[in-house]
């Protein structure tokens, strides 16, 4: 049987560890003073006088880690709140539908959302943002206009507003199409209202939809006709009714061919 280890060996043995763990945690130290003195090698150059043009490798890839997290942090808050903000769109919108804006300049995506209608607006962003923020806005159809770059356009309640003020834009495009082949004409990638998907024909024919204020004035004058027009029915019955009184009183005894002949009865059956 082996003879039993010496306490003394266990607490040197409990010696090094607190050393190397020191030793570690000094090492960690150490580290992020060099990260933080030489985070550029100007830094690393003015330290050691020139005589080191570069970070050591360990600490080169150290940077680019930190880098690589910091980025894809604040890219990920970077698409969630790109996403919010597109939904907070979706839910005050009757109607969102996709541009390709492929060879536009900045200035005309510029000059076109000047001249949006006011419960219109426009914003690029990546279909499949739109995707994500359409799934919780009741816009799942979407996905399916969710391809190319787009530019999309986000109708509230004057749905005929908005889709009239991009045929404009698109008419403008295909003029100067005309004296330049090369100039760019926009297309309709695809739309959803109501929960369905919408294809470029099918937004286009949105434009002959009443604007708001035209759908008040026809509701309200289509109330104000009924009491005329209930009126006049009612004024008919007492008439039609002292009519046929007038004849049943005028007529001979053949009484039921007078009420025959204001009331006509149903054909008799024919016997065989």
């Amino acid at each position: 049987a082996q003879s039993p280890v010496p306490h003394r060996h266990c607490k040197m043995r409990a010696a090094d560890r607190c050393a190397v763990g020191s030793s570690t945690l000094l090492g960690a130290v150490c580290g992020l003073i060099l990260l933080h003195t030489f985070g550029s090698n100007n830094g690393l150059q003015s330290t050691l006088s020139g005589r080191v043009t570069q970070a050591p490798r360990g600490l080169r890839m150290l940077q680019k880690r930190s880098s690589s997290w910091v980025a894809n942090a604040l890219s990920k808050q970077k698409k969630e709140e790109t996403v919010a903000l597109i939904k907070d769109k979706m839910d005050s919108s009757s109607l969102v539908f996709g541009m390709r804006y492929n060879g536009f300049s900045v200035k005309q995506i510029e000059d076109l959302r000047k001249k949006l209608p006011e419960d219109t607006s426009m914003r690029i962003a990546m279909n499949t943002l739109v995707k994500r923020a359409g799934e919780d806005a009741g816009y799942g159809a979407i996905a399916s206009a969710c391809k190319g770059d787009n530019a999309w356009w986000f109708v509230g309640e004057n749905i005929a507003s908005g889709v009239k003020a991009y045929l404009a834009f698109e008419e403008e495009c295909k003029k100067a199409a005309k004296t330049d082949p090369e100039a760019p004409v926009p297309t309709i990638s695809g739309g959803c209202m109501d929960g369905e998907f919408l294809d470029e024909a099918a937004v286009k024919k949105l434009k002959s939809l009443p604007t708001r204020t035209e759908l008040i004035a026809r509701i309200a004058g289509s109330i104000k006709a009924v009491p005329t027009k209930l009126g006049r029915s009612i004024k008919q019955v007492p008439q039609k009714m002292a009519v046929g009184v007038s004849k049943l009183a005028d007529g001979d005894d053949n009484k039921d061919l007078i009420v025959g002949d204001i009331f006509p009865k149903a054909d008799a059956p024919v016997e065989a």
